[in-house]
C-alpha cells in the first residue's frame, strides 16, 4: 500500500507574507510533546479525595492530580472498597488495576471518620484545601459535622464537589440517599441503555438491551465533576468564595443522550435502539470489511457522492442524492444503504479501502474546489492495537511508570498543552503510605489516625 507522507494541512501556513514559517510552527509543535522545565496550572491548588466505595470520585481528583494539584486521597484505616474491584479479580500487590490506575500523583493517608480525633483532623485540612471531593450518602458528612454546611464557616473560599446516584435533592435523591453507586444503575436511569443494542426486530438475545462496555456513567459524572471544579476555581480566584457542586450520576450521563429525544420531537415518535445505524447520517457506522470493520463516515451530501465513486456505486446516486433521501424515519430505507455500503466494502481489506478512501481526501484538502467532498474512514481497532499504535506512541499518549512493586503500569493522558502539559509523575497505592508527610506538613495528629 503506498505510504502517504504526513502533512501540515493547513494551506495558509505555506503561503507567502505568513507570519511564522512553516518550520517553526514544525518546531512549536514539537515542543509540545516535551514536559521537563515546564510549570503545572494547579501547583498551588490542594484536593482532599474522600471518595468511597465510588470511581467517579477517584477519577475526578486524578484529573486535577494530572495538571500538579496535592491531591489527597483519604481512606478510612482498612482501605477504600475500591480497592478490590478489577476486572476478573486480577489486582497487583493486593490493589485492583483500576485502583492503581487512579492512583497517579496522589498522596494516601488513612482517617478514622467514625472517631472525633479524625474528624477533626479533615477539618483542619479541610481548612487548607481548595477542593474536596466526597461520594458518601446525601447528608452523611453533615450528619458527622464535616459537611459544606460546617465546612465553609472556616473556610469560605471552599470548593466542595459532592457525586452521588441522584443528588442531594428532590423526594427520589432523598428515598434513595442509601443506594450504592453502580455504573450500570446510572446507566440504565441515564437513558443510555435504551438505546443501545441491536434493533428490537432482531432475534434474542441480540435485540435486548444492553450497556456501554466501559464505566460510561461514572467517567462523564467524573468529567463534569472536573469542569465544574475548575469553573468554580476560576469565580474564586475573581471573588474569594467557594461553592457547592452537586454532581448525580445518571443525570451527569444524561446529558450526552439528549441527540434522540430532539429526533424524537421532530418525528413525534421515540428513538427506539437503532444498533449501528445512526439517528442523523447514513453511511455512519462500522461496515465488515475483508480483514475486520470499518468505520465509515458521510457528514455531507458530496461526501456521499465521493464514498459512492470511491466504491463503485455511483448508479444508486439518483434515489440517494441529499441527507433527506438517506436519513427518514423507514427504518427499512436505511437498512437498505448500509447493506449496499456493506456489500460494497465486503471484498476489499482495510488497506484498500484506506488507500482509496486517503487519495482522494489528500486531493480534495489540497484543491481550492471546495466541493469534491471528504468522506472518513478508519480501521476499528482493539484495545490491544491501539497501544501498539505508531501514532499514539508518538503523541506520548500512553505513559510508562514503573514502580517497585506495582512494575511497569501504563497509563493514558489526554491532550497536549504547550505551556503546562498534563503528566503522571508516580504511582502509589500504599494504604496510609503519606501519612507521616501530610500529618506533619498540614500539623494533624497522629495519635490513632495513622494505625
Amino acid at each position: 500500500m503506498r505510504t502517504i507522507k504526513e502533512r501540515v494541512y493547513s494551506r495558509y501556513l505555506q503561503k507567502k507574507g505568513a507570519s511564522k514559517p512553516l518550520s517553526e510552527w514544525s518546531q512549536f509543535l514539537s515542543k509540545m510533546m516535551a514536559v521537563e522545565g515546564k510549570p503545572e496550572a494547579l501547583d498551588d491548588m490542594m484536593v482532599l479525595d474522600l471518595s468511597y466505595a465510588n470511581f467517579s470520585g477517584n477519577v475526578t481528583a486524578s484529573f486535577f492530580a494530572e495538571a500538579g494539584a496535592e491531591v489527597i486521597k483519604v481512606e478510612p484505616p482498612e482501605g477504600d472498597p475500591s480497592r478490590i474491584l478489577s476486572p476478573y479479580g486480577a489486582n497487583i500487590q493486593g490493589v485492583g488495576v483500576p485502583y492503581l490506575m487512579e492512583s497517579r500523583n496522589k498522596r494516601h493517608i488513612t482517617l478514622d471518620l467514625a472517631g472525633a480525633e479524625g474528624r477533626e483532623n479533615l477539618k483542619r485540612l479541610a481548612k487548607q484545601a481548595d477542593i474536596l471531593i466526597e461520594t458518601f450518602a446525601p447528608g452523611e458528612m453533615d450528619e458527622w459535622g464535616i459537611g459544606y454546611r460546617q465546612l465553609r464557616e472556616f473556610n469560605p473560599g471552599l470548593i466542595y464537589i459532592a457525586i452521588t446516584p441522584y443528588g442531594h435533592y428532590t423526594a427520589r435523591g432523598q428515598e434513595a440517599a442509601h443506594t450504592p453507586w453502580t455504573d450500570l444503575t446510572s446507566q440504565a436511569e441515564s437513558g443510555l441503555a435504551a438505546l443501545i443494542g441491536d434493533l428490537p426486530s432482531a432475534p434474542e438475545p441480540y435485540n435486548w438491551p444492553t450497556r456501554a462496555g466501559f464505566y460510561a456513567a461514572g467517567y462523564t459524572s467524573a468529567v463534569g465533576a472536573a469542569c465544574g471544579g475548575l469553573i468554580a476555581s476560576l469565580f474564586k480566584r475573581r471573588t474569594g468564595e467557594g461553592q457547592m457542586i452537586d454532581i448525580a450520576a445518571a443525570d451527569a450521563f444524561a446529558s450526552c443522550v439528549g441527540f434522540p429525544p430532539t429526533i424524537g420531537y421532530v418525528w413525534k415518535k421515540p428513538r427506539i435502539r437503532y444498533g449501528t445505524l445512526d439517528y442523523g447520517l447514513c453511511p455512519y457506522g462500522f461496515f465488515k470489511c475483508k480483514d475486520g470493520y470499518v468505520a465509515i463516515a458521510c457528514f455531507r451530501d458530496q461526501d456521499f457522492r465521493a464514498a459512492l465513486k470511491l466504491l463503485g456505486k455511483w448508479k444508486i446516486e439518483e434515489d440517494w442524492k441529499t441527507l433527506l433521501d438517506r436519513i427518514t424515519d423507514d427504518i427499512d430505507k436505511v437498512l437498505e444503504l448500509n447493506g449496499i455500503v456493506e456489500k460494497a466494502v465486503a471484498d476489499l481489506t482495510y488497506g484498500e479501502i484506506n488507500e482509496k478512501f486517503s487519495t482522494y481526501s489528500v486531493k480534495a484538502a489540497r484543491s481550492k474546489w471546495r466541493g469534491g467532498g471528504l468522506p472518513v474512514t478508519t480501521k476499528m481497532l482493539t484495545a490491544k492495537d491501539v497501544l501498539q499504535d505508531k501514532h499514539w506512541q508518538v503523541r506520548g499518549t500512553f505513559n510508562k511508570i514503573e514502580h517497585p512493586a506495582y512494575g511497569v503500569v501504563t497509563l493514558p493522558i489526554t491532550g497536549k498543552m504547550s505551556r503546562t502539559p498534563l503528566r503522571i509523575k508516580w504511582i502509589s497505592a500504599g494504604i496510609g503510605e503519606d501519612n507521616d508527610y501530610i500529618f506533619k506538613k498540614y500539623g494533624l495528629s497522629a495519635k490513632s489516625d495513622s494505625a
